[in-house]
């Protein structure tokens, strides 16, 4: 997976980073509303029963204080000023970033995209997995005041956002002209020996051993099981692939892998920051025999995701124009 270099941004389109929208991050899980209390008023606040309305699609106050118990546990000391001005300033980014994530659900309506069941299901058992297995998850849930349902819907909507996002991504023109020009200002970057690969990413040993088991035993193919079983939404779709990447882009753990695979090989579980991998070597490539046509589909993810952070405040700005959106005077700075 990418390197976390200063080069890093330019390199995430390898790893899907999640970043709803506003300033709340998931990273690697979606548990932050079961570390805390029930949905009950926090810090004082008194909030009315509809803080905002989308298309009159009520946005509530229980869903206000439990984003905010989520921003809490993003750091380990709290909110250290808890006065009045802090907490309204917090309360209205809160219901600026829900309206903003509704519209966003809106949106993917219109792009025909979308979450299965079946997918939530999925991810949930991992996270039951992460936090020690479905009895001691469920009392974590429990003593949260958090329902099952409830968390399954943050899964959904974290997904569902993953899939906008990456759609707004691949809808944005890139030419050859662009491709041409990124390739001759970084070459010293894309002329290394390289590699071509697969890889199914999951979030524990157990669920790696699992896939391999399948692919091994039952003879499933690796691209198969990528769309199946891979958490890496950038490359399930595309059966895991990873095309070309240069010795030492990745993080040290992925590239030592590779580099120990023979071509058609596949690897033991790879244990990285974002979870564990398997990966599935595809080829080799020394530096001077590449050209810019071996690098144009990184290039181009690459120019997509650099255009994309420059758009895509102009997009959530064009979509709250665009939407019926009211706020309570409580929630407005």
């Amino acid at each position: 997976m990418p390197n976390t270099n200063a080069d890093q941004g330019r390199r995430r389109g390898r790893l899907w980073s999640v970043i709803l929208f506003g300033t709340v991050v998931i990273a690697g899980g979606v548990l932050y509303a079961a570390t805390r209390g029930g949905a009950s008023a926090p810090y004082g606040l008194d909030l009315p029963r509809v803080v905002a309305k989308v298309d009159r699609e009520p946005i509530t106050r229980d869903m206000v204080y439990r984003r905010l118990r989520q921003y809490e546990t993003m750091t380990s000391e709290g909110f250290k000023d808890q006065s009045p001005d802090a907490m309204k300033k917090r309360v209205a980014d809160i219901a600026q970033t829900l309206v903003q994530q509704r519209l966003i659900q809106n949106e993917a309506v219109r792009l025909k995209v979308s979450v299965t069941d079946a997918e939530v299901q999925e991810q949930y058992e991992a996270t039951q997995a992460r936090f020690g297995g479905p009895a001691e998850f469920a009392k974590k849930l429990e003593a949260s005041g958090t329902e099952p349902q409830t968390l399954k819907g943050d899964i959904r909507d974290y997904i569902l956002l993953q899939r906008v996002t990456l759609a707004m991504q691949e809808a944005i023109p890139v030419s050859e002209e662009d491709v041409a020009a990124f390739f001759e200002q970084n070459q010293a970057e894309f002329l290394k020996d390289a590699a071509r690969a697969r890889h199914i990413l999951v979030e524990s040993e157990e669920q790696a051993r699992e896939v391999l088991r399948s692919i091994n035993d039952e003879h499933v193919e690796f691209a198969e099981a990528a769309k199946k079983s891979s958490k890496d939404e950038g490359t399930k779709g595309a059966g895991g692939e990873l095309g070309w990447f240069a010795k030492g882009q990745m993080v040290p753990e992925f590239d030592q892998a590779v580099s120990a695979l023979k071509i058609g090989e596949i690897s033991a579980p790879v244990k990285t920051q974002f979870g564990y991998h398997i990966i599935q070597l595809e080829e080799r490539r020394a530096a001077a025999s590449q050209t810019v046509a071996d690098h144009r589909d990184h290039i181009v993810r690459l120019l997509r995701e650099q255009k994309w952070q420059v758009q895509r405040q102009a997009w959530l700005d064009q979509l709250l124009q665009q939407g019926k959106v009211w706020k309570a005077p409580e929630v407005t700075l």
